[in-house]
């Protein structure tokens, strides 16, 4: 495997983990509104919120494992331009899950969920 450094890593593995919770909360807190409110106009506008976020948290999760994927078969070492991308990815994810997460306990405000 080419080398990265060890904080690269555990920066994309948190970062893996913190992308599983938004996922996981987008969902669950969905779920709730949609049982506790039914369909309405709202809740809808919410639930397609909660679909994107989703998306974006899963999309991120997904690369970070191709990418890492990618450099481990690497030799002797990683591509200039797939560490470019493992860089720029870890920045696009620290931002969008900020957002998620701001996002989510929005949603949460708006129908007075804990």
């Amino acid at each position: 495997m080419a080398l990265i450094p060890e904080d690269i890593i555990t920066t994309v593995l948190e970062l893996q983990r913190r992308l599983l919770a938004i996922i996981h909360q987008a969902t669950a807190t969905g779920f709730t509104i949609f049982q506790n409110y039914g369909e309405t106009e709202t809740t809808l506008i919410a639930l397609e919120d909660f679909d994107n976020i989703r998306e974006k948290a899963y999309t991120y999760y997904s690369r970070f494992n191709t990418l890492l994927g990618r450099i481990a078969e690497s030799q002797p070492i990683a591509d200039r331009a797939i560490l470019e991308l493992l860089n720029r990815s870890i920045a696009e994810a620290q931002a969008i899950i900020d957002a998620a997460e701001a996002s989510i306990r929005e949603e949460k405000r708006n129908f007075n969920l804990p």
